[in-house]
């Protein structure tokens, strides 16, 4: 599964993208996958090329990551985007989880299958995050 700079990122093409990711997540073995508005630098402007949270899900606002599982895709966003997001997403494949409010560890512990994994790109992550 390739991103593909040509195509933008808006809410009807994120339900066939969610799909293509979780027929990838269970071919690997996967139950969870954390897709995060970061890039290798953790600066706060990110690239087109490295917009992955838009590409998947269709919300461009500048903070937020997608945890998705293969029943439910949480995309965390803060109180700054909680009326974008609903404009931005597919509610009918993702839930908007109001961050900080509510940590992905607990929601993950909440939500994610008993003996579940949760894989991440370690160049998109802090150490503090993953902890």
């Amino acid at each position: 599964m390739f991103q593909s700079f040509k195509d933008s990122a808006d809410p009807s093409q994120g339900p066939e993208r969610l799909a293509t990711l979780r027929a990838l997540m269970r071919r690997e073995g996967l139950t969870g996958f954390l897709v995060p508005r970061a890039d290798a630098h953790q600066g706060e402007y990110v690239a087109d090329r490295d917009a992955r949270l838009a590409w998947l899900t269709g919300f461009t606002g500048s903070a937020g990551f997608c945890a998705v599982l293969p029943h439910k895709a949480g995309v965390f966003i803060d109180g700054r985007y909680r009326t974008q997001v609903k404009r931005q997403v597919d509610p009918g494949h993702f839930t908007p989880v109001p961050w900080p409010e509510t940590q992905l560890g607990d929601w993950l512990v909440a939500e994610l299958p008993k003996g579940g994994t949760v894989a991440y790109d370690p160049w998109l992550h802090t150490p503090d995050e993953i902890a």
